[in-house]
């Protein structure tokens, strides 16, 4: 029977549903080269669109945003699979989002989602945009072989291919020379992307100056292409970076760097200067060798900085001769232990190093000599304590060695010998246990003793580094400390 009251409730109920606000994502397709237009807000947060790619095609897509509200806006790439490939917040300088080049891996139907960065109650979390994804044409360039490009309001960024079958060296650099650089705010940021993945960087230099530059650029990794990015931006990112019409006319130009071998037991002497301000050093190192470089050079000379790349080029440490008490040259450095964590060859980078602004090198001379020997960091015995002072504000740790036996349990003891000094350490095992932590991290602010016991599960040389927990100065008294290994039955 037919129920009139029923009926009524029922398209009441059908009526409030579908007249709800709700959302619809639409996923739109585009082509390369076509400008699209839209709007992220509340109701809208993220726009997908998908594109067909061939494999090898070399793809740049870019977000910018428009209107009075500059949107802050982020792109998001995805592959035929749905798997991230890139994402970008602001290489397209201006807040505005660039992906790629990138070389596509295979054909199939892309998805580029855009959205915007990156606190939903931000400036600039919403607003209107225009994107386009487009097939490119990268520059290649190589040694002696110079790359005239411009930069501009509307095309802030330029990109080049560096082939490294196209450089004999291992190390290279890549300098972009301004050869117009009109007033402002404007400054220029320099990346290399290699095969592997990993980056190199241009060190920050004051906006509107004339040279930027990408050193070291290490091209002995893989076979491949390196992709180098020079872009335009400004710290005033809610202001156009150049005057209307203005362009950066710029020459980018790849050096390389000559490399000198060094063996373990020997030294080598260099000179640095504004015609040369950086030499390399190479060495041979097998997994789990414990090293020791030093630098010294006369305390009149300039400050220097040396920074050691593995053989994946990572830099995984460095040192300088800069006293940063007062910004003088303390004449030494000592990194040890060195450590090896792959085998092959390991390269070290020396350049001029300075407290105070990057200009107050110019015109400046370091002189140095570096040595590289076996490790002198002292070994622990079972059972037999060691002491030690914290006496130099510049002396940030003291380093041991304890050499294990596998499923080995010990207890490190760490005392305070004075109220000078609050116990603190980490211990570190091999690359392959923690390849880029602390097996442990122990901490104090106040003098006292602490306690850890740990199972070894390796036949190897692990290290303690231990540290102040109490900031000292020459005023301070002098941190003393008392350091025990013993082996747990």
């Amino acid at each position: 029977m037919f129920n009139k009251r029923i009926w009524i409730i029922g398209m009441m109920i059908l009526i409030a549903v579908f007249t709800l606000p709700f959302t619809v994502f639409a996923q739109q397709t585009i082509s390369y080269g076509q400008v699209v237009t839209g709007e992220i807000n509340e109701n809208n947060p993220s726009v997908s669109y998908t594109f067909n790619g061939n494999q090898g095609d070399t793809i740049l897509a870019r977000m910018n945003g428009t209107g009075e509200m500059t949107l802050d806006s982020y792109l998001t790439l995805f592959d035929p699979q749905g798997n991230f490939l890139y994402s970008d917040d602001d290489s397209g300088g201006n807040r505005n989002a660039l992906v790629g080049p990138v070389v596509l891996p295979q054909t199939g139907a892309y998805t580029i989602t855009a959205s915007s960065c990156c606190d939903p109650n931000a400036t600039g979390s919403t607003g209107t945009y225009e994107l386009v994804v487009e097939q490119v044409q990268v520059p290649v360039v190589a040694p002696n072989q110079p790359a005239n490009f411009e930069l501009s309001n509307e095309n802030p960024v330029a990109f080049f291919i560096l082939m490294s079958n196209s450089v004999s060296s291992p190390i290279t650099r890549a300098v972009v020379d301004v050869t117009n650089a009109p007033a402002g705010n404007w400054n220029i940021n320099m990346d290399v992307r290699a095969p592997l993945g990993n980056s190199f960087y241009s060190s920050y230099i004051p906006p509107a100056s004339s040279r930027y530059v990408v050193d070291p650029i290490i091209t002995n990794l893989i076979d491949g292409a390196y992709q180098i990015r020079v872009s335009l931006y400004t710290e005033m990112p809610d202001t156009p970076i150049l005057e209307p019409g203005q362009k950066i006319q710029a020459t980018l130009s790849i050096e390389e760097s000559p490399v000198t071998p060094i063996t373990i037991g020997s030294s080598v002497s260099g000179t640095l200067d504004d015609n040369t301000p950086v030499l390399y050093y190479s060495f041979d190192a097998n997994m789990r060798d414990l090293l020791n470089l030093v630098g010294e050079q006369p305390t009149e000379s300039q400050p220097i900085s040396v920074t050691v790349y593995e053989p994946s080029g990572f830099s995984v440490t460095g040192a300088s001769t800069i006293n940063y008490m007062d910004g003088s040259n303390s004449g030494r450095l000592v990194i040890d232990p060195l450590r090896a964590v792959n085998q092959g060859t390991y390269f070290i980078g020396v350049s001029r190093a300075t407290y105070y602004s990057p200009d107050d090198i110019i015109g400046k001379v370091s002189t140095f000599t570096l040595s590289l020997r076996a490790t002198e960091t002292p070994m622990l015995q079972v059972g037999v304590p060691v002491t030690g002072v914290f006496d130099n504000p510049q002396q940030y740790e003291q380093v041991y060695r304890y050499q294990a036996t596998a499923n080995q349990t010990i207890r490190i003891t760490l005392t305070s010998l004075n109220g000078g000094y609050a116990p603190a350490f980490d211990f570190v095992g091999e690359a392959f246990e923690s390849p880029d932590t602390n097996i442990a991290n122990i901490n104090s602010i106040a003098p006292g003793k602490v306690v850890y016991e740990v199972t070894l599960y390796y036949d190897s040389v692990y290290l303690i580094r231990v540290r102040n927990g109490i900031f000292y100065s020459f005023e301070d008294v002098a941190g003393e400390y008392s350091l025990q290994i013993d082996v747990v039955e």
